[in-house]
């Protein structure tokens, strides 16, 4: 199986060894899988560490852009430079699991299989009323998907870890926002499965700030609408809400039951979704940009 694991980096000096490193530790990697790290506009020492690993490991590559273009760009960078079936990618500020990788591998074994995502794993969900209730919506989210992606129906995946088929595409327009919802849309289009794989978890952390949830949600939001403009359908949780409420509100049913106080929050959460819904509409109306956004602090 010839495979590319692809790392989109901006200033992720305290970070990128540790990826890196819970990359190559990966169990049943095929033998020949190289990884390349797009370094992207960086102003810290995250190339000298990246060339540093790829001097002393021949799986590792490094190509360092010398102004931040956005993901997207650097993901077009990677698949320029992946002539390999599928890409792996893989975002520079989470943790792995040994097996993350493996299982993602063995779930697009099946050739009506296009795309495959993993499943979050909130760090610090108990850090502040923020966090607390922003883990909320992943919580929410990991259920909902993972009884979706049985199914084969899922709308979409997490860009914090997911594998494709390069035969997809090409290259992402350089206007998408959310790549990982863009390329689950195509597969879908195309008449191929789009599923998660049960036991391909990444650690990450979410933002525990009212700014930083609002940046980064705001940014996410707008990439949707964008999606819904250009290809005619939610790729995110309304499509879900819209297509599938049942297994929505058996998922919401579970959080509520397990986390009573998420109610409370819940309420917390929906004031800020709306503010986040309106900026985003407002950036799309105006033309805003979102190609390259201002880092979250509180997720690093």
């Amino acid at each position: 199986m010839n495979l590319t694991i692809g790392v989109c980096a901006y200033n992720e000096e305290r970070k990128i060894k540790t990826l890196l490193g819970d990359i190559l530790d990966q169990k049943d990697l095929p033998q020949g899988a190289r990884v390349v790290v797009v370094a992207s506009g960086c102003t810290d020492n995250t190339v000298s560490i990246v060339r540093d690993i790829a001097n002393s490991n021949p799986k590792v590559e490094l190509i360092e852009e010398k102004n931040r273009a956005g993901k997207t760009n650097a993901i077009n960078i990677i698949l320029a430079n992946c002539l390999v079936e599928l890409l792996v990618l893989v975002s520079a500020d989470i943790r792995l699991p040994k097996d993350s990788i493996g299982e993602i591998l063995e779930a697009i074994s099946d050739e009506r299989v296009a795309v495959v995502g993993g499943l979050p794993v909130v760090e610090n969900s108990e850090n502040g009323t923020v966090a607390k209730s922003a883990a909320i919506i992943w919580r929410v989210m990991r259920q909902t998907m993972t009884e979706l992606g049985s199914t084969g129906e899922l709308p979409f995946v997490m860009g914090e870890l997911y594998c494709f088929r390069t035969s997809l595409l090409e290259r992402i327009p350089s206007q998408v926002v959310n790549d990982d919802a863009y390329i689950a849309t195509l597969a879908r289009d195309k008449g191929l499965k789009v599923v998660h794989a049960a036991n391909a978890n990444f650690v990450l952390k979410v933002p525990s700030s009212i700014p930083d949830y609002i940046a980064q949600r705001r940014r996410v939001t707008y990439g949707h609408l964008l999606i819904k403009t250009q290809m005619g359908r939610f790729a995110n949780v309304e499509g879900i809400a819209l297509d599938h409420t049942l297994i929505l509100a058996r998922a919401m049913i579970r959080e509520a039951t397990s986390h009573p106080m998420s109610v409370v929050r819940a309420m917390f959460l929906l004031e800020l979704e709306v503010v986040v819904r309106l900026l985003a509409w407002l950036d799309l109306r105006e033309g805003r940009q979102h190609a390259t956004w201002s880092r979250i602090a509180s997720t690093k």
